[in-house]
């Protein structure tokens, strides 16, 4: 009597390596709303943008009491480049992808290459971890850490993705199916390794961002708009940067103020103070003006072009 020919043995039913993905990410879901994380993300870029920026001409921007409206509005400047290069890698990532051939999309990379990637991601993710220790010339970079951490971890989780589906596919079919608790864990483990440097980065840029744009604004300020102070009271501002002249109560006139200040530039309004900088100030020279907006007294404030020759008078 004539056996059968051997069927081929059944594999074990494919498992996805995003199986705990959707329980961590709809459990964050549940326990931080996503447009409340979202304002969260925006106000912390926005508030290392001021402090920084600030904190350039020695101002604690702590002690202005800014709105979050105002740090959400600068969050616009701290987030359009980092936005924009996201769009881009992902763009390429994506369509990168579907523009390779199927043949390469369906190989897997063997042993050796497997050992080189690892070794790769492994010199990777220790030149993100020794930024923590100790700078060197391969992590002192701006975000350069972080983003090595990130791609370390991220590679290495894609080389036990590929482990597990060969391991997979030489079980039975009758084998158990993964552990749903060990994916959970795993993808926790992710989401906190990925988003704590995420905000390593956001951390790093949004420094480099806020003193960027100061050194900026500090080198246009011989040639930027300077701003002329009148004040009922004296605000003791006077000094070698600033020029204060005594106008003296015109009771003809009827003006109440009786000093002026020359040698000003505006660096911003924020919170409930104005900030003023002489303009012959440096980084190391000069101090920053703070003014409360509520200031006791009439105070006046008059704009000019730096090419505004006419003097000016009381």
């Amino acid at each position: 009597m004539s056996q059968p020919p051997d069927e081929q043995a059944p594999t074990p039913a494919a498992v996805s390596a995003f199986d705990g993905f959707a329980h961590v990410a709809r459990s964050i879901g549940q326990l931080v709303a996503p447009t409340t994380l979202l304002t969260a993300v925006l106000f912390y870029f926005g508030w290392a943008h001021v402090y920084w920026y600030f904190n350039y001409f020695g101002v604690d921007s702590t002690t202005l009491n800014p709105s979050i409206r105002e740090y959400l509005m600068r969050t616009v400047d701290a987030l359009f480049v980092p936005l924009t290069l996201v769009g881009l890698i992902g763009m390429a990532v994506l369509w990168g992808y579907v523009a390779l051939p199927e043949s390469v999309r369906a190989r897997r990379p063997g042993r050796w290459a497997t050992s080189v990637i690892a070794v790769i991601a492994g010199a990777v993710l220790l030149n993100g971890v020794s930024r923590i220790y100790v700078v060197t010339p391969l992590n002192k970079g701006l975000c350069v850490a972080p983003l090595s951490i990130i791609a370390g971890v991220l590679i290495f989780w894609l080389l036990v993705v590929l482990r597990r589906q060969r391991l997979r596919e030489s079980l039975p079919a009758t084998a158990p199916p993964p552990s749903q608790a060990a994916a959970v864990a795993e993808w926790v483990i992710l989401f906190l390794m990925v988003g704590i440097n995420l905000f390593w980065i956001a951390t790093d840029y949004s420094v480099a961002v806020g003193q960027t744009r100061a050194r900026e604004w500090a080198a246009q300020l011989p040639t930027s708009s300077q701003v002329i102070i009148y004040s009922e009271k004296e605000l003791h501002l006077s000094g070698s940067d600033v020029r204060m002249a005594s106008c003296g109560a015109d009771p003809a006139s009827g003006s109440a103020y009786r000093f002026r200040y020359d040698g000003l530039a505006p660096l911003s309004r924020i919170g409930d103070h104005y900030i003023l900088v002489p303009r012959t100030w440096t980084p190391r020279r000069g101090a920053a003006i703070v003014l409360p907006a509520q200031s006791p007294g009439a105070i006046r404030f008059e704009f000019r072009l730096a090419g505004d020759t006419v003097p000016a008078t009381c």
